[in-house]
């Protein structure tokens, strides 16, 4: 088994397979899909990581000159509050500093609420963007499992991508979802006043949600690894049975029919590991962009109550903070999410290499 014959058992293939949407997507870095898997094929992708990082901190930067308006404006308007309110005295006393506080409040909470919409509706389209990825890669990956003779492999592996492409997707966005607006509400109304607290509530829904991530990432993670690790080796044995018998049994043509078949079965290993990979590129790419901006978002909130806390009252430092946490329910959707799409492509990779 030559180079040169693998390398045109490998274009061969790669024409065979219908990419779909897939040659049209464009993974981080903005290199077309079938452009980054032929340089991975090439072994040329090596070099990426300076330009990978170069990248990142451009767009945190940049994500960062975005959501610093928002935080000078709201300091600008808990100092005008702090102002106003020291002149109470002259003004009517403690139902004009209600008044006062309650209209820059309203205030904060409407720039707050804008950001939120913003980040809301990102989060929901790369849960969507997941999903129609998952929907587009697993098949190939999983019809390229089966020509290297992982079938055992992929009977495992096609119920945990459906599990996790709409079982989980569903969870993630029918369930956690709600909660985070659910918080978020809790939080906006707990702060109007001193005499309405509910730290309660927005700790038992932020309770609520981390219990239905834990045991969804436990009962998916645990039946993945172990099945697909069991049906692994049970395919490497068929595989390596096979490649004896038509070496052994098979007169005269034993020996060239089974060097056939490990060439046909290195070449789709390698298109079916280049494929996982370059999908992983392609999840980074898409995950990115929301997670640095919702850590951004977060801290420039965080930046924001630590300054407004000495300035007056503290409803508005407290509300702050209270919105920057619920924000992690958002940044555990995504990342759980995409963590859980890492790890099965990271299994499909390493099942299935029987040469």
């Amino acid at each position: 088994m030559s180079r040169a014959d693998l390398e045109d058992n490998v274009n061969n293939n790669l024409n065979n397979i219908d990419w779909g949407d897939l040659q049209n997507s464009i993974v981080f870095g903005g290199e077309s899909f079938l452009t980054k898997l032929g340089r991975i094929l090439s072994g040329e992708f090596a070099g990426d990581h300076a330009s990978m990082l170069h990248a990142m901190f451009s767009l945190f930067g940049g994500v960062i000159m975005d959501v610093l308006p928002m935080v000078v404006l709201i300091v600008a308007i808990s100092i005008l509050s702090s102002f106003v309110q020291s002149l109470r005295h002259e003004s009517g006393g403690s139902g004009v500093r209600d008044i006062i506080h309650f209209v820059t409040y309203s205030a904060v909470v409407i720039i707050v609420l804008y950001a939120v919409a913003d980040v809301t509706i990102m989060t929901g389209r790369t849960l969507t963007s997941l999903k129609n990825q998952m929907d587009l890669l697993f098949p190939i990956l999983l019809t390229l499992m089966a020509a290297v003779g992982g079938v055992t492999s992929v009977s495992v592996y096609q119920p945990a991508v459906v599990m996790l492409s709409s079982g989980v997707m569903q969870i993630f966005t029918f369930i956690a979802m709600p909660l985070f607006i659910i918080t978020l509400m809790f939080s906006v109304v707990g702060n109007l006043s001193n005499t309405t607290r509910y730290d309660k509530f927005v700790s038992f829904f932020t309770s609520t949600f981390k219990w239905i991530l834990g045991i969804t990432f436990t009962i998916f993670l645990g039946f993945l690894s172990i099945q697909g690790i069991t049906a692994g080796t049970h395919d490497g044995i068929s595989v390596r049975a096979a490649r004896f018998t038509i070496s052994s049994y098979v007169p005269f043509l034993g020996g060239y029919l089974s060097q056939g078949l490990d060439l046909i079965l290195a070449s789709s290993i390698l298109i079916k590991n280049a494929v996982g990979l370059a999908g992983l590129y392609l999840l980074f790419g898409v995950v990115l962009q929301p997670v640095i901006h919702i850590v951004a978002l977060m801290l420039a909130l965080k930046l924001a109550a630590a300054i407004t806390q000495p300035l007056g009252d503290s409803r508005i430092s407290n509300f702050l903070s209270s919105i920057s946490k619920s924000f992690s329910m958002l940044l555990a959707v995504i990342i759980g999410v995409a963590f859980m799409y890492f790890v099965t492509i990271g299994l499909i990779i390493m099942t299935g290499n029987f040469i």
